[in-house]
């Protein structure tokens, strides 16, 4: 069964809670929400809570509606800092789902560049951001990331950077036939 995407923005209650569940279903929780030694429900609440981000529900119509993934930007102006999470039914063609995702943003906000700031440890986000038209800077930011772990609350990890300017990924990304 092809997968078909609808983004929805995360505007009520149990949308936000949505990718909360798969999250955790998945083990995914502590490795998305790098920040929290422990997070729980609130931590997640706390992060898109639309006072102050921008989320959005990837939803599979191609598959009864099932959660495909999510996405929640920090706004600062124009910009802001992305953040995607895709659950494993769906990695197989993540760079598509990425990339709709990426689209839908920019269609459904007013953002001029979207910057992803995420573990440098986390090699696995290099390629897919490349794939996405995000332009990956060479710097790294020491000890930018707090990741606390149970015998180790203070510990930190160099943060690693990519930007995607709208108009580079709008000559760089075919459109959509939606």
């Amino acid at each position: 069964m092809s997968s078909e995407y609808r983004f929805v923005v995360a505007d009520t209650p149990e949308l936000r809670r949505m990718p909360w569940e798969k999250m955790e279903a998945e083990g995914l929780t502590r490795t998305v929400l790098w920040n929290c030694a422990r997070p729980t429900l609130y931590d997640w609440l706390e992060l898109v809570s639309p006072s102050r981000t921008l989320t959005g529900v990837a939803l599979d119509d191609g598959r009864c509606g099932d959660v495909a993934g999510a996405l929640w930007v920090l706004p600062s102006g124009l910009c802001g800092t992305v953040h995607f999470v895709i659950f494993r039914d769906w990695r197989e063609d993540k760079v598509r789902l990425g990339r709709e995702a990426v689209r839908w943003i920019f269609r459904t906000w007013p953002l001029e560049a979207l910057l992803a700031a995420f573990p440098a440890r986390y090699r696995h986000l290099y390629p897919f951001m490349d794939a996405l038209g995000f332009e990956l800077w060479p710097e790294r930011l020491p000890k930018a990331c707090p990741m606390p772990a149970k015998h180790n609350p203070a510990r930190c990890a160099d943060m690693a950077l990519a930007l995607l300017r709208k108009d580079m990924f709008q000559s760089t990304v075919a459109p959509s036939a939606d």
